[in-house]
């Protein structure tokens, strides 16, 4: 039974999705359940609010060049990483690239965001909690009409994944100095050079009025380049902020942009009304 739906059968066609790029959202993240539409809920996740979430992601689509991919809306994937260690999913046999290792992740529904998709997917093939991750970063790779986000993210506490359903032989922790030895999906082995690297953390401190203002950045992130520095050690085009009041404390390490002092407060209300207009494409 998947979700108390049904004997679980392995979903779908089998046959790879090819492109110039490394194929990546194909055949993974699949959730079939008897043909019915199914809805989730996600009462008490600030990720998800209360509402329920229907699942109308799964099915092929074309890209410019013409090849199939999986997810209607796109796809996406959490790569979880505490600064030591990162969350991979051995994919089960039945799947695309088989016996490899990746990322837990899968096609994304038309009302979620690429972060939203993500921590679903985790949630539902890893067993993590999506109150206790908080994002950082986003890496996209475009196919032309269709796209596969990478979500970066942190541990808050101690979290122990493991495979929650069909899709995963295993999820563990790994070393990061040991994933380039693994047996990686195409998709990922290609992209793990950069996001390999350290991701600082951006945390944008601004008045409450503008915070509540740019809660949309809080999923939908701010691109690298708009930031008010002459370069930004990360390979990540956009970065997740965290978003607090002038008087939070910081770490060291944070990535701080002080909104008024640093930047001024327009900056803030154009960044905000960029990238919800981005989303809204």
């Amino acid at each position: 039974m998947v979700d108390g739906v049904g004997p679980f059968t392995a979903p779908g066609p089998k046959i790879a999705a090819t492109s110039g790029l490394p194929p990546r959202g194909d055949l993974t993240g699949r959730r079939h359940f008897g043909g019915s539409v199914q809805v989730f809920q996600h009462a008490g996740d600030p990720h998800f609010g209360d509402g329920v979430a229907q699942l109308d992601g799964d099915g092929w689509v074309h890209c410019a060049a013409g090849h199939r991919h999986w997810g209607r809306h796109g796809a996406a994937g959490l790569l979880l990483s505490d600064g030591r260690r990162a969350v991979l999913q051995h994919r089960a046999p039945w799947t695309h690239e088989g016996d490899t290792w990746g990322l837990p992740g899968g096609a994304r529904d038309s009302h979620e965001s690429a972060v939203r998709a993500a921590l679903r997917e985790a949630r539902e093939e890893a067993a993590l909690d999506s109150t206790c991750i908080e994002p950082i970063g986003l890496w996209v790779v475009d196919h032309g009409g269709w796209s596969y986000t990478t979500v970066v993210a942190r541990p808050l506490t101690e979290l122990a994944p493991h495979a929650a359903n069909a899709e995963s032989s295993e999820v563990r922790w790994w070393d990061l100095d040991s994933i380039s030895g693994l047996a990686l999906h195409t998709g990922f082995a290609s992209s793990w050079p950069a996001l390999q690297r350290p991701v600082p953390r951006l945390v944008l401190l601004a008045p409450p009025s503008l915070l509540t203002l740019a809660a949309p950045l809080r999923e939908l992130g701010v691109p690298t380049a708009s930031l008010p520095f002459a370069a930004v050690d990360t390979a990540l085009p956009t970065l997740i902020p965290r978003l607090a009041d002038r008087d939070s404390d910081v770490a060291a390490d944070d990535l701080v942009v002080s909104v008024g002092d640093d930047v001024p407060f327009g900056w803030l209300v154009e960044v905000t009304n960029s990238q919800v207009a981005a989303a809204a494409l």
